[in-house]
């Protein structure tokens, strides 16, 4: 696979935190390149990938190669209606995320997608409701700071008082637009989200999280 922003999928030691057959979980929607970043990291933590199920069979088979162990699923309901899968991986068009994720919830699975989790406030609501509803996690990857060393260690460091209160943060790592390399619904704010959903939401989560926030104003809206 190319090694850009698109495509890219950190690989990191196993560290597993449950036991062997303990973890099952399945990946559903393969239009975005961090579904490998989610899956090596959802597998080096223990967890087994059963299923992976996209309608698209060359990202489907493009996948399963990735995953030797893993079997192609005939259709989404496949992976819902199997009760040793405990949670489903996506990262499908981030429109379509939330909707997947309230079908895998409804399904008793725990839900892990790729940032942005949803592209409308009104998913946002429907996705608290089902939380509550379900008991389910809806998890997200903001793969910067979640899989990235230097993240990590920046988070130590704040958790220590190495470097006193954070009253600031800065984001300063810009993407290249590789437009040759981005699928058509990438360019599409009806099925992006737009620019704050996309590289915005890294930072926004990044801002939140080492200043020990728990929610934002933006005062410029």
């Amino acid at each position: 696979m190319r090694q850009d922003g698109m495509n890219y999928a950190p690989k990191g030691k196993p560290a597993p935190v449950v036991k062997p057959g303990e973890f099952t979980f399945a990946a559903i929607g393969l239009d975005h390149g961090h579904i490998g970043g989610m899956c090596n990291g959802l597998q080096e933590a223990g967890g087994i990938l059963k299923y992976i199920y996209d309608p698209d069979k060359s990202k489907l088979e493009q996948y399963l190669e990735m995953y030797p162990t893993a079997q192609a699923a005939r259709s989404e309901d496949e992976v819902f209606l199997d009760k040793d899968v405990q949670m489903v991986a996506s990262a499908c068009i981030p429109s379509d995320r939330c909707k997947l994720g309230l079908r895998a919830m409804a399904a008793g699975k725990d839900y892990f997608t790729d940032k942005a989790p949803l592209t409308s406030l009104e998913q946002l609501d429907a996705a608290k409701k089902m939380v509550v509803s379900s008991g389910k996690k809806y998890a997200v990857y903001y793969s910067e700071r979640l899989h990235s060393e230097a993240s990590i260690f920046a988070e130590q460091l704040v958790s220590d008082g190495a470097i006193g209160k954070v009253l600031q943060t800065i984001g300063m790592g810009p993407h290249r637009i590789n437009i040759k390399n981005r699928p058509p619904w990438f360019m599409k704010r009806e099925q992006n989200g737009g620019i704050l959903c996309d590289i915005g939401s890294h930072q926004i989560e990044q801002f939140l999280f080492y200043s020990g926030a728990s929610d934002a104003e933006n005062m410029n809206a």
